[in-house]
């Protein structure tokens, strides 16, 4: 069963994901998912670069709407999934702000 995961910064709202999505952006930045973890706000801007690099890395990966139309309708890019994240590390970076989960 998918569990929710919740990033919480003092430099914007909180940002829910499922874990499997959370699990995918961590590994993205180089970090160990856990029940709990920490992107010190020194973290984020080097953590934005390695998501901007998988989106620009997943770029025409999408399903063939020709060969697997419900696929192609599933699929939702990682640019898509990632963004709230990135504005979040962006904002976190900004404040001088640590990101926490499992809080």
């Amino acid at each position: 069963m998918p569990m929710a995961v919740t990033f919480k910064t003092k430099a914007c709202g909180d940002i829910t994901m499922l874990d499997a999505n959370a699990r995918q952006v961590l590994a993205i930045i180089g970090k160990e998912f856990g029940v709990r973890g920490v992107i010190t706000a020194a973290e984020t801007a080097q953590a934005v670069v390695r998501l901007r690099a998988a989106v620009a890395a997943e770029a025409g990966d999408a399903p063939d709407e020709d060969a697997d139309p419900e696929a192609a309708r599933a699929y939702v890019p990682l640019g898509t999934r990632v963004q709230p994240f990135v504005d979040m590390l962006v904002r976190a970076g900004e404040r001088g702000s640590d990101i926490l989960w499992g809080v």
